[in-house]
């Protein structure tokens, strides 16, 4: 499900997606300090492929009941057939609330809400790093059409996976992310499931933006799960 291969170590901070509103607060984040200090990225997509195929999430707290309306994330193409993004058309978002197994282990539960966004409208930046053969890692952010509320002290888990062109070529990998615990999973489309796994993190924000006054902000109604803090 995963794809590496060595880079340098550069000392050199992560840039952060642009965020257009003053008011904007970053509700929660996964980031990486180094952006050449690993090319691990999880395969994620949103339909199945021939080769890759999985769809990544990633799980997440927030500290008091708060509206997201804006993504931040770090991936980029595994780089076998080209460096950019040209096999990939868009992206979906997902939330999901969480379930834990009778081995204690957690995985996406219920399907809470879902966007999808032509890769045009994911604000698109070239970060200027690179992996070991040449794929550029980009930054991405949207704005969600409907914003979402979570409640606190409770998990849920976010999925960010792109649509491939062609479904043998290039894969797209959501770049890791300094370690926030480990606990993720990958939607196995061969077998229909959430894989419960424990390794690394990836890279993404929760924003905040205040809507303005005449705005109408939909709230989805998330279902009660088992309290867990990372």
């Amino acid at each position: 499900m995963r794809f590496t291969q060595s880079t340098p170590v550069a000392l050199l901070m992560i840039p952060l997606a642009a965020i257009s509103t003053a008011n904007a607060e970053i509700a929660y984040s996964q980031t990486l300090a180094d952006l050449d200090s690993t090319d691990f990225g999880w395969f994620s997509h949103s339909e199945p492929r021939a080769t890759r195929n999985f769809k990544h999430a990633d799980n997440f707290q927030l500290s008091t009941p708060t509206q997201i309306n804006q993504i931040n994330w770090w991936g980029m193409t595994e780089g076998v057939s080209s460096v950019d993004l040209e096999n990939f058309d868009t992206f979906q978002i997902e939330f999901y609330t969480s379930r834990t197994t009778n081995n204690n282990r957690i995985k996406p539960d219920v399907l809470i809400g879902s966007e999808s966004f032509d890769i045009n409208q994911t604000n698109t930046v070239d970060t200027g790093h690179r992996t070991a053969n040449g794929a550029i890692k980009y930054s991405h952010q949207i704005t969600l059409g409907s914003a979402v509320t979570f409640d606190a002290d409770t998990t849920y888990w976010i999925s960010i996976s792109a649509r491939s062109i062609d479904g043998s070529g290039d894969a797209w990998q959501w770049l890791d992310s300094d370690l926030h615990g480990g606990a993720s999973s990958s939607w196995d489309f061969a077998n229909s499931r959430w894989l419960a796994l424990q390794d690394t993190d990836s890279a993404f924000q929760l924003v905040s933006v205040p809507a303005p006054a005449s705005s109408f902000a939909i709230t989805i109604g998330l279902v009660a799960i088992t309290r867990r803090r990372r």
